[in-house]
Formats: C-alpha cells, sequence, structure tokens
C-alpha cells in the first residue's frame, strides 16, 4: 500500500506541474529573457487551485527605466512589465494581471487585479 500511495503522490504532483511546463515550453520559442522570468514568477504568484488551468499568458508594454550613475556606482537598468496570465476553472475563464519588476537576477512580481 505504501509503493501505492507514493505513486499516486508522484502522479498527482507530476500532474499539476504540466500546466506550468506547457507555459514554459511556449514561452521559450518566442519571448526576452525579461519577459520569460517575469511571467514564470507571475504563474507563481496564482492561486493553488487544483482545476486551475493556464490558457495563456502575455508580456505587455515592457520598457527598459534606466538609473543614473550616482556617486561612484555604475549605471543599471530595471525592465518592467505588465503580464498577463488566462486561467480556467471549472468552465469560468479570468485574467489575472501583474505588474513586474525585473533587473540582473531580482524579479518582483506585484498583483494588479483579476477580470
Amino acid at each position: 500500500m505504501k509503493g501505492m500511495r507514493a505513486s499516486i503522490i508522484c502522479y498527482l504532483v507530476s500532474a499539476s506541474a504540466v500546466p506550468f511546463l506547457n507555459v514554459e515550453a511556449s514561452l521559450a520559442e518566442e519571448l526576452s529573457v525579461e519577459d520569460r522570468a517575469c511571467i514564470t514568477g507571475a504563474v507563481a504568484k496564482l492561486p493553488q487551485v487544483a482545476a486551475l488551468k493556464i490558457e495563456g499568458s502575455r508580456a505587455l508594454e515592457g520598457r527598459i527605466l534606466e538609473q543614473s550613475q550616482s556617486q561612484g556606482r555604475p549605471k543599471w537598468n530595471v525592465y518592467r512589465v505588465k503580464v498577463e496570465i488566462d486561467v480556467s476553472v471549472a468552465g469560468q475563464r479570468s485574467t489575472y494581471v501583474f505588474n513586474c519588476i525585473h533587473s540582473g537576477q531580482a524579479t518582483v512580481i506585484q498583483p494588479l487585479g483579476m477580470r
């Protein structure tokens, strides 16, 4: 019985990762590294609902914000983009909207709402 329980748990974990992996595969084709980081971070902020299915994603209005050099510190760039994640739960479709700031290794995701 223990072996069967472990198999079921492995299956459930794998099944819950499939929508995320599908999003990652489609992202690799056309988005920038910054857009992918922002969309991946936004997906991680979605509600943890078993029946949640990711239908699509977009990175909109991306732009680079430059920070000027000050007191001997080098100039650095910050990338800002709005991310939309389309989801469905039990046949009901919604879009979650996030603000994303990406700089180097740091990505900050701010939920803006749902429509």
